[in-house]
């Protein structure tokens, strides 16, 4: 099984959000389970996972771009409800020396963001 990982900056902050949120920039990470590690347990064993997520409101759920049109959903591709951090954790990713150079610049570009800036993760 293979895990993705695409993230969602939003340009109001999570409370300021109406129930349907329009996604239409986002990023995607190239497959490197040492950046996921920090973000999911996704092996399921238990370990301690160093940047809290929280799960997106109640009454929100995303329209996404796709090939066929939009979808809007509240879960990820596992059933899983969709997740949020705001900038000021996800500063904390380490990322990898030998990481993806794609996956330096999202780090790069979530750097020069605002610290209250919401991003939905939506794992793949």
């Amino acid at each position: 099984m293979s895990l993705d990982l695409r993230i969602y900056p939003l340009t109001k902050g999570i409370t300021e959000l109406c129930a349907t949120v329009l996604c239409s920039d986002r990023l995607d990470f190239d497959s490197d389970y040492d950046i996921f590690d920090q973000l999911i347990d996704y092996r399921g064993d238990g370990h301690e996972i160093p940047i809290q997520t929280e799960p997106i409101p109640p009454q929100m759920s995303i329209v996404e771009y796709w090939d066929e049109g939009t979808r809007k959903t509240r879960d990820d591709a596992f059933g899983h409800r969709l997740t949020f951090v705001y900038v000021k954790q996800l500063k904390e990713l380490k990322v990898p020396n030998n990481a993806s150079s794609k996956n330096k610049a999202i780090k790069a570009f979530i750097n020069a963001l605002p610290d209250d800036t919401p991003i939905i993760l939506m794992w793949r």
